[in-house]
């Protein structure tokens, strides 16, 4: 299960951010996750909680995914398409050619920190 490595990953990178700000703790962590990744955001989901108990700054946080859809254009007619409803193929001409503009992504889009009423002064 490589979404493990992934999240501890995530949990390194973020810490960076943790110590950048000089923060105690975070309240979400909110991922982009492409369809044609080879990411399962349920494995995500399900690892989260096992990865952030490793972390202080994380313990208690949430993790929100984004699925990001696989939309290509085609190179042969330029129509714009799911690549997996169509699984790759052109639903207008049958075409396989095509540039895909999104559903690789993977990436860290924000770190969320909330005002907790015992942090005000």
């Amino acid at each position: 299960m490589h979404e493990l490595t992934l999240l501890f990953g995530i949990a390194d990178s973020v810490g960076k951010v943790v110590k950048e700000n000089d923060l105690d703790h975070v309240d979400a962590v909110v991922v982009d996750i492409g369809e044609a990744t080879a990411v399962v955001p349920e494995f995500m989901q399900d690892g989260y909680s096992v990865v952030s108990d490793e972390y202080d700054f994380l313990r208690g946080s949430e993790l929100i995914i984004n699925r990001i859809k696989a939309i290509g254009i085609c190179q042969n007619c330029g129509e714009e398409f799911d690549i997996m409803k169509y699984e790759g193929i052109c639903p207008e001409c049958g075409s396989f050619e095509k540039e895909v503009i999104s559903g690789f992504d993977f990436y860290i889009r924000e770190v969320r920190v909330y005002e907790h009423p015992d942090q005000t002064s």
